[in-house]
């Protein structure tokens, strides 16, 4: 049944009127007209014995006492409370009535008589017990004034009819009952106490399980399994927008969208037939105003008992919010995934579209730089190298940035000489030093570790950074690298590399900005100095992927101190190298590149001139081919000791000739072959390796690094005299 809730009256209702002293209402019932009867009929013994004067008199005494008793009973529970004295004093006075008339009749000394006396007493014994008094002190009072004459009336019985023994027998039987009336009187008392509270409680715990439900969810419904009638709750309905009450199943599978309706009633199914006891699923339920709803259902099946047979109990959420916002969130998540994915396709491309040109630039001018120039020509080479060395290191530090938004930057530790690497660094940084008169000074701590795991590459790239602009901002005194680790825990250290300088420095709000990407400490930095803004954010970033991070100390006009952190394990040390027999073989002693046969592919003129002007002093025997297949038309026909294969051409990639290459029953299967490529993204290099690739080399190219990377797939001695590489600022 729906349960109706009254509003609340308006703050200036009048007072409700006051309980009238007196209704026939409280006397107009079963209770009262019952009473009344047995009242007048309770009157012909008396008449009998006494004469019609006593038995109307009884009579009127027990109905006037009667109409009392319900009137102060009506009035009290509908909130007179005070009047709990008098109604248990008027019940008193109406047991004490006929009290008197059991007394009266046992005085008859008849056997009629002493039968409806003992009846009396009996009866209201009986009724007092069972009346439902919640006070035990008051329903023991009540009992003594109809007990005691029952009481008296046997132990006058035993006394004056029975021998001695016979009568203390009786008078102790007689005494024992009237405590087991009160004991009994007790017991039921406390059984109807702990009824009430157990009911109360039980409505208590009913109303705040359907408040929990209501709260917890949008509404709750129950399937009686034997009738399998589905009844939802007011609150339910409404919600949907259907009338409340019990439906049949065909009503629910209406309601339930189609494609949901073997998971719903195959669960149902499963819990009627007892292989479940429960479940929780999303579904789409129809409303009135049409559409569907995402609800989860939660149900759970609850036992038969005494009461009511086995039910299906479930509550319902209303999804449909939530179910809109992932659906939006997952758009968002699907856009942002595809202008990540457009962003880096396109950086891929653009950095490959620049490096093509920019190989010819660079490789031209590292070709040049060593034709015999004068010193005017030269120092125009120069800038050439320098200024395309710049644009490779914005080029280099803009892919790095998106390689980090995207996630895709590793930091690959490998075992070496921390501190070797840090002055191989340093040196890069000397002659530069030298030209400004700065005092480049490195020192590190004494016990620091021999060998570290640690990303060279990455750390060079961080230490190169904070080298690079301490030079730069500092005028005249010096730059200062100190270097120095601390164990954190078992063989793991914390690194620190810590650089100062006594340049230009930087005030509080230039440091807030330091390290955003693009950002530099003004605008007049930028001009004065150059540069992106880029490196700093990067090397943070980079410092945190390894576990530690970079901060900064920095005064305006008194320098900057730059602290590199990060995290690095212990590494064995180098074993001694076996002793190595000398190969006897001539292409094992071979030191140089004189002579070898090289195959260079490429479907770019510039860049295969580049790479020939490269070649040419080493004395190589170079062929051309455009493609992968002609590529692999050559190989099949002539010998050659290495292959220099561009990935990105027409007919036949690099790629597939690469894997034609492996992938062949011949001996060529097995020649050297060196990637030469604009791909310079994350993962390229392990990409063109897993191909089959025996090496990878960048574009645009530096000339001593392809020696280096011929010299070492060949099985020659690094390259001494190869042509270094100069760096730029």
């Amino acid at each position: 049944m729906e349960a109706q809730t009254a509003a609340p009256a308006p703050a200036n209702t009048a007072t409700p009127p006051a309980i009238p002293r007196f209704s026939w209402q409280y006397i107009n019932n079963s209770t009262g007209w019952l009473g009344i009867v047995l009242a007048i009929c309770g009157g012909g013994p008396p008449a009998y014995y006494y004469g019609l004067g006593w038995g109307v008199a009884f009579v009127v005494l027990a109905v006037g006492s009667l109409c009392l008793l319900l009137t102060f009973a009506m009035r009290h529970a509908s909130g007179e409370h005070r009047l709990l004295k008098l109604l248990v004093a008027t019940q008193v006075a109406a047991v004490a009535i006929w009290m008197a008339d059991a007394i009266a009749l046992f005085a008859t000394n008849t056997a009629t008589g002493w039968v409806y006396a003992i009846t009396v007493c009996c009866s209201w014994s009986i009724h007092i017990i069972f009346s439902g008094q919640r006070d035990l002190k008051t329903t023991l009072a009540t009992l003594s004034v109809c007990c005691l004459p029952m009481l008296g009336f046997m132990l006058w019985a035993a006394w004056t009819g029975l021998p001695v023994w016979a009568a203390v027998c009786g008078t102790i039987s007689s005494v024992a009952m009237f405590f087991s009336i009160a004991a009994s009187a007790q017991t039921s008392n406390k059984n109807t106490l702990d009824l009430h509270k157990a009911l109360s409680e039980a409505a208590a715990t009913r109303e705040r399980l359907e408040f929990a439900i209501q709260s917890a969810g949008d509404g709750y419904f129950e399937i009686d399994l034997a009738t399998m009638l589905y009844t939802p709750n007011p609150a339910l309905a409404r919600g949907l927008g259907f009338d409340p009450g019990p439906k049949t199943m065909d009503t629910l599978r209406d309601r339930v969208h189609p494609e949901d309706h073997e998971s719903v009633f195959g669960s149902l199914d499963k819990a009627v037939s007892g292989e479940t006891r429960g479940w929780k699923q999303d579904v789409r339920i129809r409303v009135a105003i049409g559409g569907y709803r995402w609800m989860q259902l939660r149900a759970q099946i609850v036992d038969a008992n005494a009461a009511q047979g086995r039910k299906l109990i479930g509550t319902v959420v209303d999804l449909t919010a939530w179910k809109t916002l992932e659906a939006e969130l997952r758009a968002a998540k699907d856009a942002a995934e595809a202008s990540s994915k457009a962003k880096s396709e396109f950086l891929a491309n653009m950095s490959h579209e620049i490096r093509t040109p920019l190989n010819g630039v660079l490789g031209m001018a590292q070709a040049l730089e060593h034709d015999d120039l004068s010193s005017a020509q030269r120092e125009k080479v120069a800038i050439i190298l320098d200024s395309g060395k710049s644009l490779m290191a914005l080029l280099n530090d803009v892919l790095d940035l998106s390689k980090i938004e995207a996630g895709k930057l590793e930091i690959a530790p490998v075992p070496g000489d921390f501190l070797h690497t840090m002055k191989r660094t340093r040196q890069l940084f000397q002659a530069q030093a030298d030209d400004k008169g700065l005092d480049l000074m490195v020192r590190y701590d004494s016990r620091f570790p021999q060998r570290l795991a640690y990303d060279p590459v990455r750390v060079r790239q961080c230490v190169s950074n904070l080298l690079s602009n301490a030079v730069k901002f500092t005028a005249k005194g010096h730059v200062e690298v100190a270097i120095s680790a601390r164990p954190i825990e078992g063989k793991t250290h914390m690194v620190s590399v810590e650089v100062s300088d006594s340049g230009i420095g930087m005030n509080e709000e230039a440091i807030g900005r330091l390290f955003s990407v693009f950002t530099q400490a003004d605008n007049s930095t930028t001009r004065r100095f150059g540069g992106s803004g880029l490196g700093l954010s990067i090397s943070r970033q980079l410092a945190r992927m390894m576990g530690g991070d970079i901060v900064v100390a920095s005064r305006e006009g008194k320098g900057s101190t730059f602290t590199l952190t990060f995290k690095a394990d212990e590494a064995e040390p180098v074993a001694a190298p076996a002793p190595q027999v000398e190969a006897a073989t001539p292409s094992a002693a071979k030191r140089s590149l004189r002579g070898a046969r090289v195959l260079l592919t490429d479907d770019n003129a510039i860049n295969r001139q580049v790479i020939k002007l490269f070649l040419a002093p080493q004395g190589c025997e170079i062929q051309e081919a455009t493609n992968g297949k002609e590529a692999l038309d050559k190989i099949a026909t002539q010998p050659f000791d290495i292959v220099l294969l561009d990935v990105h051409m027409p007919v036949m990639d690099g790629k597939e000739a690469i894997q034609r290459i492996r992938a062949a029953s011949q001996p060529w299967s097995k020649i050297p072959v060196i990637a030469l490529t604009a791909d310079a993204m994350s993962g390229d290099r392990e990409k063109y390796l897993a191909l089959g690739m025996t090496d990878y080399v960048s574009k645009p190219v530096d000339q001593r690094e392809l020696m280096v990377k011929m010299h070492q797939v060949l099985g020659l001695e690094s390259p001494a005299a190869a042509p270094a590489a100069k760096t730029g600022t």
